[in-house]
């Protein structure tokens, strides 16, 4: 089997989220998964239950890639929609882990674990989108700075679709910047 990641992703997504969903969010997460394996994304998240699990779940049903990050030294506690299983048996502190590991940075819902990685995703200058109408962060947080060491905002977004056109914008630019996307965003 012959594996080109540069060949077969536009990119890595970092996908952060609530633990615990309701149906409508998970349903919401499942459409994104799948249509940014669809568009040629991979995903990594923090591989547990809730957001991450639907996101793995929408992603693996198109065939995508998925990787979790996660807070434990067994791999069996990743969920099982899961290709790579990344063990930091460090609690909170995979958080930084996990924003790092993708070229842009999605909140969807969220709690404070949702809300740190936000916060390092801002401090590291990962543009962020937010799911809007949905209970957490996300909403809150759309369309607002966390502090003025940035000149952009917080980009949110009503559904599935309108995340990854924000995706297909920023990556179909092809600017060099530190994170390879628009300083403007």
């Amino acid at each position: 089997m012959k594996f080109n990641y540069k060949e077969q992703y536009k990119g890595t997504i970092s996908i952060i989220g609530a633990s615990e969903i309701d149906f409508p969010t998970k349903k919401l997460a499942i459409e994104l998964g799948k249509l940014l394996a669809k568009n040629r994304y991979a995903v990594a998240c923090g591989g547990l239950s809730g957001v991450m699990e639907a996101i793995c779940q929408g992603v693996k049903e198109e065939g995508g890639l998925t990787i979790g990050i996660i807070p434990f030294k067994e791999k069996d506690y990743a969920n099982k929609y899961v290709d790579i299983v990344i063990p930091v048996p460090f609690s909170q502190a995979r958080n930084i882990i996990v924003v790092l590991a993708g070229d842009v940075v999605v909140a969807i819902a969220g709690k404070a674990g949702t809300l740190s990685e936000i916060c390092f995703a801002w401090i590291y200058e990962k543009p962020i989108i937010a799911l809007t109408g949905v209970n957490g962060w996300s909403s809150k947080l759309a369309g607002e700075k966390i502090d003025d060491r940035r000149t952009d905002f917080i980009y949110g977004a009503v559904n599935a679709q309108e995340v990854v056109d924000k995706l297909n914008e920023l990556f179909d630019k092809k600017i060099t910047t530190k994170y390879n996307l628009p300083a403007e965003f």
